[in-house]
């Protein structure tokens, strides 16, 4: 599923800003503190991505169930 992709795709970008991160020098401290947002950010819309297709399966299920017991 394509869409699958894209959210391990985002993941993996979290997880490289934050080993970006790790790396950075102590005065670049503020690069550190963008890198890290941007990872959280990430993360987040990938698990809300997640959430909203297993919702999304799920609403698809009672679908298919209420059109077999309609016929």
């Amino acid at each position: 599923m394509n869409v699958m992709h894209d959210i391990a795709e985002a993941r993996a970008t979290a997880l490289v800003l934050r080993a970006t991160a790790k790396v950075v020098r102590a005065e670049q401290g503020s690069l550190m503190f963008r890198l890290n947002r941007a990872a959280d950010a990430l993360e987040g819309m990938a698990a809300l991505a997640v959430r909203c297709l297993e919702r999304i399966e799920q609403l698809e299920q009672e679908l298919r169930q209420l059109r077999a017991g309609a016929q």
